[in-house]
This record gives structure tokens, sequence and C-alpha cells, in this order.
């Protein structure tokens, strides 16, 4: 007979998985390693309340399935799933509030996270100890907000029959216009984007579910926003993959992978994310489990084998076999260059080493008030030297409330981006910092993209900087970003470690044309790549100097 999950369930699986007795992708592998260095030493100001980890393992499993072959039976939690609520729940500070308010957990379909949201939804209304709480199961459309609402309605009936104590406290209501479950003075309902009374409320808890669908992230800000009056809310994103790359859904997983792999430091987001790794072969079944928690649980490998037989014979079921059971984001973009890959070149280096190379850069400028990058390469034959410098306008980072923000004015105070007054960039900043930097070390040419450079450009063109037009298109642009690739994918692109650097790597995507050619793709981009848009037009101009006799002549990349 099955046994219900303990917390020495979630510390052995985070275990096997960092161990490799349990088959898992980097992402996984990185939030197990991060719950026992963590569990072991917590960050200053938190520790882990194992008693407190314990209470909502042991709450939720109280709870009953409630639909199918399962309905009637206990709700025995799996050992990822434990593992998930120990992070979630375990951690706290020295208030004796929870560490972590914001969590996303992604996984494919069938691998239960609808019954674990709902579960999690009554611990967050009955268990947490928060005065008058309110609890949401938010979605875009009331369908898809009542899935997770009509399971944890009907599992808190269960348990109201169970129960005398609790259904003393338990009403509920569920016609068409008015659906809850109150305990005590605290209540839990559906709500979907288009609710009228959004800029009102006061949020305990928020279950976002189906987060993929989300065209916007209207929904997912105002609830964060209104969740700043409690103690300790908790925003929990539950999904699987989706077919469009501009998603916020993905973009806010790119942000969480980066967390995971500590280019951000976030100490208050979990993340637990379901996929296969880059470079794995999803037609090999024995790399399916690592997407799938539930293996051999409710994802039954001969359902699908069944599907992938599909999958092979037809392009439009391959895309959904990828996105819905292997948790692979689709889309026509290709994604770039690995983290691990390019962190290879974060070793620090110092002006003095660059002493007798020649200087080329890119300059990619703000449209509006955002990012402008100035990035310059310095070679020394078999190396490339990477110095970035970012501007951004003060209102522009004011304005940034997701969870970049508070890295970006981090990266401010350490001197990674230079903030300019007001709501745009003053480009005397910029002129100034550059024709600085040309007299400490000369720059032999800087390319720049056309759109909205002529004021710069026209300033530093006065002050005798050699300013060269360099086309966004892929004639242009895929000789050096392929080469950018091959000495990253080398180890010799030198970068310091820069993070703001860093982080624009881990946001670019990339767009081929039928010949094969490559460019960055602002459009579907996670977030921002500037600085890799200037490093790239960068190397345009160590490539050209190298194939041709003047550095200002361009016309070799027609013919790249």
């Amino acid at each position: 007979m099955k046994k219900a999950a303990t917390l020495t369930d979630a510390d052995n699986y985070a275990a096997d998985i960092v161990s490799g007795k349990i088959p898992a992708c980097e992402l996984v592998r990185l939030a197990a390693d991060r719950y026992i260095r963590e569990r072991a030493d917590p960050p200053p100001g938190y520790r882990f309340d194992e008693k407190r980890a314990k209470v909502v393992i042991k709450f939720i499993q109280l709870l009953r399935h409630t639909k199918g072959s399962e309905a009637g039976k206990p709700f025995f939690i799996e050992p990822w799933q434990a593992f998930a609520l120990a992070n979630i729940f375990g951690f706290i500070d020295e208030h004796g509030n929870r560490r972590y308010s914001k969590a996303l957990i992604t996984v494919p379909r069938k691998n239960g996270k609808s019954t674990f949201a709902a579960g999690i939804s009554l611990d967050l209304l009955m268990v947490d100890g928060e005065s008058a709480a309110d609890i949401y199961t938010a979605a875009t459309k009331l369908d898809q907000a009542r899935i997770v609402f009509d399971e944890a309605f009907r599992m808190a009936q269960d348990l109201s029959r169970d129960l005398a104590d609790v259904s003393r406290e338990l009403r509920f209501a569920n016609s068409q216009n008015l659906k809850y479950i109150r305990y005590g003075r605290s209540e839990l309902r559906p709500l979907v984007a288009q609710d009228k009374t959004l800029d009102g409320l006061n949020p305990h808890g928020v279950v976002l579910d189906e987060y993929h669908a989300h065209r916007n992230d209207d929904l997912f800000n105002v609830l964060l926003t209104g969740m700043g009056a409690r103690k300790q809310p908790l925003m929990l994103a539950v999904t699987t993959a989706g077919f469009n790359r501009n998603s916020p859904a993905l973009k806010y997983q790119r942000y969480c992978e980066k967390v995971l792999r500590g280019t951000i430091d976030d100490p208050n987001t979990f993340a637990l994310i379901y996929t296969l790794d880059e470079g794995d072969d999803w037609m090999d079944e024995s790399n399916w489990i690592k997407a799938n928690p539930n293996w051999g649980v409710s994802v039954q490998p001969k359902k699908l084998r069944q599907d992938f037989r599909e999958a092979k014979e037809m392009a439009h079921k391959e895309v959904e076999f990828k996105t819905k059971y292997l948790n692979i984001w689709t889309d026509t973009a290709v994604t770039w260059i690995p983290d691990r890959v390019w962190m290879q070149g974060g070793q620090p280096f110092t002006m003095a080493d660059l002493a007798g190379m020649q200087c080329y850069a890119g300059l990619d400028l703000a449209s509006t008030g955002d990012f402008t990058a100035f990035v310059r390469a310095f070679t020394d034959g078999e190396r490339m030297f990477i110095l970035p410098t970012f501007f951004l306008p003060e209102d522009a980072i004011a304005k940034r409330t997701d969870g970049t923000g508070d890295a970006i004015r981090q990266w401010v105070r350490d001197g990674y981006i230079i903030a300019t007054p007001g709501a745009a960039t003053d480009y005397r900043y910029l002129v100034d910092y550059i024709k600085e930097q040309h007299g400490v070390h000369p720059i032999e040419q800087i390319a720049y993209d056309r759109w909205n450079a002529t004021q710069p450009v026209a300033m530093l063109k006065e002050s005798g900087l050699n300013m060269e037009p360099f086309g966004q298109g892929y004639a242009m642009m895929s000789a050096p970003t392929k080469e950018v690739e091959r000495l990253a994918n080398s180890a010799a692109i030198m970068h310091g470690g820069n993070p703001v650097l860093r982080w624009q790597m881990g946001n670019v995507m990339l767009t081929k044309d039928p010949a094969g050619n490559i460019k960055v793709d602002k459009s579907k981009s996670g977030d921002k790549v500037d600085g890799v848009v200037a490093m790239v037009m960068a190397m345009g101009c160590v490539l050209n100097a190298q194939l041709s006799e003047s550095p200002a002549t361009w016309n070799n990349f027609k013919t790249w």
C-alpha cells in the first residue's frame, strides 16, 4: 500500500536528483542543489522550519482525489511535490514569514499540476494563519480559473465531511454568479483578467494557472502589486510550455532560469522547471522522464509512445508532443549560447592587459527611454576581449518593477550601468564617455545601427571618431554572429563576467533564413539584448579589418 510522503522524501528526492539517481534536466538539478545547499546554510535573514514544511506536506495529504479512477482515494503526493512544498513553505525569515513570495512550477500535461495547485490553494486558505486571507485561482478565462478552483471546492467539501471541526468553519457557494470557499474570515475564489475589481484586490495567495496562455502580464502585475500589504504573500504560477516565445510566461521562466543559475540574485523566487536539456534528443524515450516527474504514476509511458508515433508522422503533432508532453517551448526561433559556455570567458582582466591591442566598437542606441549599449572589442589575434558599457535613463530604472528591476538597480550601484537623468538617454553623457575612452585606448572604428543615430553619430564624427553604419539584416549580421558563437564555444571570448551582458546573452533568440544565415531577433528575445547586438557589430568591425586592407570597407560581408 502506498504511503504518505514526508519531509524525508523531499530531502531524498533532492539528493537523488543531484547524484543522478533520478534523471533530471539541468534546471531541476540546480533547484535541488540550491535546496540542499540552503537547507544546510540558509541565506542571511532566513532559516528552514522543518515543522512548517511537515505541516503543509501532511495537510495536503488529508485531501482526496475527486475525479477519475482515483476519486475518493487519498491524495498521496509524490516526492517531487513534497520537494516543491518543502521549498515554498519551509524557508522563513526572522519574523516567521515565508521566504518565497513568487514561485514557478512548470510541468507537462498529466503530471497532476492542477490537483497539486488546488491543494496548495487550500493550504493558503486554511493553514497559513493569515487573517482574512484572500486567495485566488486566476487565469485569462473563467473556465480555466475554475479548473483549480473546482478541484479545491470538491476537495474542501470532502474534507468537511471527514473532519467535524473543519466543517464548522467552511462555507461554500458555487452558483453562476457567486463562487467561493470560505474558511472563517478567509476566502478562496476564481478570478479572471476581465474582472472589474482587480485594482482593489489585496491577495494573500494567487495560483496563476496555465500562465503560458496569457497574452500579457497585466493580470500577473496587478495581483503581484496588490500583495504589497500582506506579510507573506505567495504568487504561484503553474503552467505547461506554450507555442508563443513572446509569452510573458516564457519571459518569466527565463528570469527564473537566471535565478537558478545565479546570474540574478533573487532569494525570494523559487522555480521548479521540468523539461529536456539543450541538445537532448526528443525522440529518445530515455529522456522523457526528465520532463515528467510523475513518470509511471499519472504519466503512462505506453500513452506517450502512442502519441510519439503520431508525432513522427505529422509535423503539427511533433510540435504538440514536444510542447505538451516534454515541456519544450516551440517556435521558429532558435536558442543561442548556453550560459555555461558563455561563462568560460568570465575571468577578470584590466585595461593594462589590453595594451597594444586594436580596439573596435559597436553602438546600439535606444529609440526611447531604454538601454543604450556601447561595446568595445579588443583582439590579440586568438582571443576577443569584450568591454561593454550600458546607459539607462533614471525614469526607466524606476519604472522597471519586474523581477529584473532589483538586479538592474544593483548593476547601477556597481557601475555596470550608467544612469542618465530624465526619461530618455542624454546623449551628451554617451558622447563624453566614448571620447574619454577613445583618449585612454584609441578606437579604430565604431559600428552603429542607423536607426535613431543621427544626433550622437554627428557629435562623435565631429570629435574625430571613425563612425560606420552597420545594417541589421542577415547580410551584415550573420557572419559576426557566427564568429561570436565560434569564439564562445572555444572559450576565446573574454568578458570578465559582466553581469548585464551575461543577462542579455541569456535573453537572446536567433532567427535563421533559408540560406542558414542567422541574426539576433529583438522581437522574439526574452528581454533586452542591446549589448549583444552592439557586441556583434563590434565583431563585424574586427572581421572586416581582418578581411580587408581598409577597415572602412564593408563590402566583404555582402559575399560572406
